[in-house]
């Protein structure tokens, strides 16, 4: 559900799928190569939405922090004004008023919820070989996320540095506790691997499975801004046959139809599939 309401001073408040956030300021956005304007809400902690002229949500960024660099570093979106001020403020005010008119749902619809696509560039080179080895570079994509933007810490410098595109030490490392012979693997496996890897490191790190279905956990874990890993499968209609793949964000039509974006480590970062090829997901805490 949408509520808009006022607070004190400059400050307002919104609530989105029953979580309120509290605003810190608002911009206009374009697309780029396009005239059209969009207003971005920002929160305090720098996640935000996006905003059209009709007042429909569509697009929310979960990520903390995830404002300023995701605007200047996007291949989609850039800040624009009007020419002046004043124009600037009235048009803000437009989008608001269209914005709180829209008809409350239950949660959000027709939007894309989750982290900045361009963030997932770094990894688009950590491709499956040949074989079976999917899990492992999926888990190494998942693990490399939490290092660069949720814990700074959590590989050791001498296996993979912060931000960096090398992942050859840690996916070897990965391979070696989650699939030492380069079977497939069934989520327990993927779950039970990455948590002896931090084993091996001494921290008391355990990675979550579920083995039926997906859409909870990962849209649980994509609201708290941190990506998840799911399994598809061939039976349920993946052209991937069974694969494992990194899923950051999700959306949902009005009519019920559901979709993940997702690094695929076959080469595509920002990969469109339906999320009723997923069954099974792992994730970290």
């Amino acid at each position: 559900m949408i509520v808009l309401k006022n607070a004190s001073g400059k400050w307002q408040e919104v609530t989105l799928d029953g979580k309120t956030e509290r605003i810190r300021e608002f911009r206009l956005l374009k697309r780029r190569r396009e005239n059209e304007h969009y207003l971005a809400v920002i929160f305090e902690n720098e996640s935000y939405l996006i905003v059209d002229r009709q007042g429909q949500s569509i697009e929310v960024i979960t990520a903390v922090d995830g404002y300023s660099k995701s605007i200047a570093t996007s291949i989609t979106w850039q800040e624009t004004s009007i020419d002046a001020a004043t124009s600037d403020d009235e048009m803000i005010d437009t989008f608001l008023t269209k914005w709180a008119q829209q008809q409350s749902t239950t949660h959000l619809v027709d939007c894309w919820v989750g982290l900045p696509e361009q963030r997932f560039l770094t990894y688009k080179k950590w491709r499956t070989p040949s074989g079976y080895l999917c899990g492992t570079y999926a888990a190494a994509v998942l693990l490399a996320y939490y290092q660069d933007y949720c814990v700074s810490d959590l590989i050791p410098s001498d296996i993979r540095q912060k931000d960096s595109r090398d992942a050859k030490e840690l996916i070897q490392k990965l391979r070696h506790t989650i699939q030492p012979l380069g079977f497939p693997t069934i989520p327990i496996q993927v779950s039970s691997g990455i948590s002896a890897f931090f084993k091996t490191q001494q921290e008391p790190i355990y990675a979550r499975s579920t083995v039926v279905g997906s859409w909870q956990r990962a849209t649980k874990r994509i609201r708290q801004g941190k990506p998840v890993m799911i399994g598809i499968l061939k039976l349920l209609g993946s052209t991937y046959g069974n694969h494992w793949v990194t899923a950051y964000a999700y959306y949902e039509s009005a009519s019920g139809e559901r979709y993940y974006k997702v690094h695929d480590n076959w080469g595509n970062t920002n990969k469109v599939i339906p999320a009723k090829w997923a069954n099974g997901t792992v994730s970290l805490p």
